[in-house]
């Protein structure tokens, strides 16, 4: 089971991003290149924790000790990704796995569901919208995504926009962080589990 990231504790920076799972062959007569794309791409992150007062450090290192290193996950919210209008209570009418789309039902409908960059979580796993999306007369929306659908998501399953997050796991087994008399700092490592 995730653990739910504290409140309380917001990263001073973060870097954020996608690893992709291409192969390229390039000819050695020619220099020529064929990529090929498969599934598996997932999120990775760094977050920087600047100043953590004697009780976020408390926080943050009993929450890293929870995580057991690699073996523990828990669900990173999307912190600069959140929304605060309600488009409908979304749910997944299709998703097929290593489909770059999926199909909701439960929007406003004829409305302007997604923007271009928004964030939605669906059993996990999160994805980011490619393109603009608007639903249907009946309320139903299809949704161009930045990675593939890693298994088939089932008809039905709730989609989470206004607070996404992914399940994330750490890196590596070791973590530290740098104290001082009355502040302390860290960075840490995280990837998508799966």
């Amino acid at each position: 089971m995730a653990l739910t990231w504290p409140a309380s504790l917001r990263p001073s920076e973060m870097t954020w991003g996608i690893v992709n799972n291409s192969r390229a062959f390039t000819s050695t007569l020619s220099n020529a290149q064929q990529i090929v794309g498969y599934p598996g791409a997932y999120w990775q992150c760094t977050l920087t924790f600047g100043l953590l007062t004697r009780a976020q450090e408390r926080e943050l290192s009993s929450f890293l000790g929870r995580l057991d290193g690699m073996f523990g996950t828990f669900n990173m919210p999307a912190f600069t990704r959140r929304r605060t209008l309600s488009v409908g209570s979304l749910n997944v009418v299709s998703g097929n796995a290593q489909a770059r789309s999926m199909v909701l039902a439960g929007a406003a409908p004829s409305s302007a569901i997604f923007s271009s960059g928004d964030y939605i979580t669906v059993a996990g796993e999160m994805f980011e919208v490619t393109d603009p999306a608007a639903s249907s007369a009946q309320g139903q929306v299809t949704v161009m995504l930045n990675k593939r659908i890693r298994k088939t998501l089932t008809a039905g399953a709730a989609v989470e926009y206004l607070n996404p997050y992914s399940e994330m796991r750490m890196t590596s087994d070791t973590w530290s962080m740098s104290v001082r008399p009355v502040v302390a700092n860290g960075s840490y490592q995280f990837r998508e589990a799966f």
